[in-house]
């Protein structure tokens, strides 16, 4: 009997790092696919102007603002974008404004050198899908 209960341990152990690991493989294709977005000359750094470009094409009526729609339609294609949105929208509003993400390139560049290198958008953009899973992961399908 107690040969069983540690196998079943074992198995719920093993279970639930699959599912962590899962997870963290999911972080990286989203993380992946949001720099692969922005970059748009591959020079894998993003300088402002390609934020601003991606901002532009993205707010789709050009109000000023990023709705969860518009985000959606026009903001990088992966597993966690709603509950991304959700994180960045810090007022509720169900918008984005273009501020915020002026601001959170300011965050990003850590070296204050006016781009932001692969490493730190993986580094800020990780830890916002992480916070937005703790937060509104009860919205992830």
């Amino acid at each position: 009997m107690y040969g069983t209960g540690v196998l079943i341990f074992l198995l719920s152990l093993s279970s639930s790092l699959a599912q962590n690991q899962t997870t963290h493989a999911q972080i990286y294709a989203a993380t992946d696919k949001a720099f692969r977005h922005i970059d748009t000359n591959n020079d894998t750094f993003v300088e402002l102007r390609e934020l601003e470009h991606t901002i532009l094409h993205t707010d789709a009526n050009h109000d000023g603002r990023i709705s969860e729609a518009e985000y959606e339609a026009g903001g990088s294609k992966h597993a966690f974008r709603g509950v991304v949105f959700q994180e960045m929208d810090y007022d509720g509003d169900g918008y984005v404004d273009h501020s915020t993400l002026m601001g959170q390139y300011t965050v990003m560049d850590t070296n204050a050198d006016n781009t932001v290198s692969r490493r730190e958008f993986d580094n800020y953009y990780t830890a916002l899908v992480e916070s937005a899973i703790q937060h509104y992961g009860h919205l992830l399908g």
